[in-house]
């Protein structure tokens, strides 16, 4: 797990930074280099100086040197009593094994006024807890900060801020990576004087919550990393078979298991942000310590839905996960959870979802997990609804072999629901939120469902099965009829649906489909938010035609249709009259044969959507 701590500094604690450090990371520009320097000693100066002479470092964008050997310079400081604390950071500085000077576009910073802090306090000052506050809320306050295209990279790009800064910053950290600079223990320093505080690039970016956002993305992205099980991490499965007697609620333990799991996810790191305390209002303070709120209780649900969808599939298993959900609602006073087994599903008459899982050795299960916000007992929850198969063979309808096993990650849906509660349960949003884990195990035997069977929903609705590959919207569909009971005010099902949506939309935006256009809007604008968006398609009755069956209410797959827009169409059948969107992540959760490609999408724009709705419960 990477984190990141923050330091209000002044010049006698700004060191400690630097304490645990492996590298520090200076952003600069040429008209700040001079002031950026004057913390260094005389002697270490004209080295650094040397540097950028030698490597031609003038401080412009894109530019960076990495300075390494100051600790040659740690004795040649003397004693200096009326600059004391200038003294104390430079011996500090000369502890750092290596500093690594990049060049930012200070442009947009220029052109970007300050966001509006009072209005924003405001806002602040409306709830019992600043977590209840989007970050997205307050970075929109500011249209010329989020949408401006001062810089001619703006204007060829047409993007958002935020968007903007997290390439920029994406950049910074696969620069580092090429130069071997570990992002375990880095440092990001404002390095300013008195007069300079204000222009420092590690100021101006704090000043800006959707730029600190952008930056502390960008490090959680790049610094993430997936031990793996390789030689002492090896591991036996202590998922149980299905058995007569089975119960979701008591999972067997194996201590060599866990063990292997623990040490697998194990991997920690540290980025340490020193801002200039003085340059920072009270309610700047309030602002910047929310954001890395925010901004941490992201990126630990994003590490751990990431860490569950890279799990082998016999070790993560519908009982594993039921076993994660448990542990989540362990974990916070404010979640519940009850776990629904086969024999439970049996008697909901949840059909499609046990055909599923009938040719698996493994049971299926349903955790149903209950987040629920102080003094909104009553009031109607959204409920989340994730695809968990956790492992998708593609049943009888078989997949092609060559890169099947990457359908571990098919249940990257339900992750990204147990992540999306951790994180409101961190933050304390002001929201009622259910979160269906729908997980099962699509394998072959001879109990396996078969094209041609006719299968009868929890809704009552029949459905002709096509394929067995199209598991999904069967385990989907009886996961929103079921949901219908909550009386929800949404419903918004995730799941790895459909290639066709890898073929539409690439690795680069959700595809969603919505009944319900108010609902499609906001989570649009979730998404811009977020930075990690959506794109809607239609579904329009002239679509539904192609799942028209002759022996049922409808087929599961549609004949010459686009795939994604068919799925859709057959999962809204099931959504009825409730508010329902889905959102198919087959190309944005992960990369199809790309191994260890987990993203934690879409934690991001889900996140952004529940604040949004909890400011609007505050209000």
């Amino acid at each position: 797990m990477i984190k990141a701590n923050l330091t209000w500094a002044n010049e006698s604690n700004k060191v400690e930074t630097l304490d645990d450090s492996d590298c520090l990371l200076i952003l600069t520009t040429p008209e700040l280099l001079a002031s950026q320097l004057f913390h260094f000693s005389t002697p270490a100066k004209t080295y650094i100086e040397q540097v950028f002479d030698d490597e031609g470092f003038a401080g412009n964008k894109g530019q960076c040197v990495l300075v390494q050997g100051l600790k040659a310079f740690k004795t040649s400081y003397i004693s200096d009593t009326e600059n004391s604390g200038k003294n104390k950071i430079s011996q500090q500085l000369a502890e750092v094994k290596r500093v690594l000077f990049y060049g930012v576009d200070f442009a947009l910073f220029e052109a970007s006024d300050a966001p509006n802090v009072s209005g924003r306090a405001s806002t602040l000052s409306k709830t019992n807890d600043p977590s209840m506050v989007n970050r997205s809320s307050y970075a929109s306050d500011s249209n010329s900060a989020f949408y401006s295209k001062s810089t001619s990279d703006l204007k060829q790009t047409n993007a958002p801020a935020f968007r903007y800064l997290e390439q920029q910053f994406d950049a910074l950290f696969k620069k580092l990576k090429s130069l071997s600079v570990t992002l375990e223990k880095l440092a990001l320093m404002a390095l300013s004087t008195t007069e300079t505080a204000s222009s420092d690039p590690v100021n101006t970016i704090a000043s800006h919550s959707p730029f600190l956002s952008a930056l502390l993305r960008s490090y959680f992205k790049h610094g993430y990393h997936f031990k793996g099980y390789k030689t002492n991490n090896r591991s036996v499965s202590s998922s149980r078979a299905r058995d007569g007697n089975n119960n979701a609620t008591s999972v067997e333990k194996n201590a060599a298991t866990n063990e292997a799991i623990n040490q697998a996810l194990d991997m920690r790191g540290t980025l340490s942000l020193a801002l200039d305390a003085k340059h920072f209002t009270n309610a700047q303070k309030r602002l910047v310590s929310h954001t890395m709120r925010y901004e941490s209780a992201l990126n630990d649900a994003m590490t751990w839905a990431k860490d569950l969808a890279h799990m082998p599939a016999n070790l993560c298993t519908p009982d594993y996960l039921a076993e994660q959900a448990q542990h989540l609602a362990q974990t916070f006073n404010t979640v519940s959870c009850d776990i629904l087994n086969e024999s439970a599903l049996k008697q909901l008459g949840m059909n499609g979802y046990l055909a599923v899982n009938a040719g698996s050795q493994f049971a299926a299960t349903m955790p149903i997990l209950r987040y629920t916000a102080k003094g909104l007992e009553n009031s109607p929850p959204v409920v989340l609804i994730g695809k968990g198969v956790t492992f998708d063979s593609g049943g009888i309808t078989l997949k092609r072999s060559p890169d099947m096993r990457h359908m571990i990650y098919d249940m990257a849906g339900a992750c990204c629901v147990l992540g999306v509660i951790q994180a409101v349960a961190t933050l304390g949003l002001n929201i009622n939120i259910i979160g269906i884990v729908a997980s099962a195990d699509n394998a072959i035997d001879g109990k396996a469902y078969r094209p041609g069977d006719i299968i009868t929903m929890h809704s009552g609705k029949t459905v002709e099965v096509m394929s067995t590959d199209a598991e999904g919207r069967m385990l989907m569909a009886d996961a929103i009829s079921y949901a219908k009971q909550f009386t929800p005010s949404v419903i918004i099902d995730i799941a790895t649906l459909t290639g066709a949506a890898i073929s539409a939309l690439g690795h680069k935006a959700t595809a969603l489909f919505s009944n319900a256009p108010a609902l499609e809007s906001a989570l649009v604008e979730a998404g811009e938010l977020a930075n990690d968006r959506c794109w809607p398609f239609p579904l329009w009755p002239e679509y539904q035609d192609a799942i028209t069956s002759q022996h049922a209410d409808m087929m599961n797959t549609g004949i010459n249709s686009p795939g994604a827009i068919s799925a859709g169409c057959f999962l809204s059948r099931f959504a009825d009259g409730t508010p329902w969107a889905h959102l198919d992540v087959a190309g944005t959760a992960f990369t199809y044969t790309k191994s260890l490609s987990a993203t934690g999408r879409p934690i991001p724009l889900l996140l952004s959507y529940l604040s949004s709705c909890a400011i609007k419960n505050n209000q």
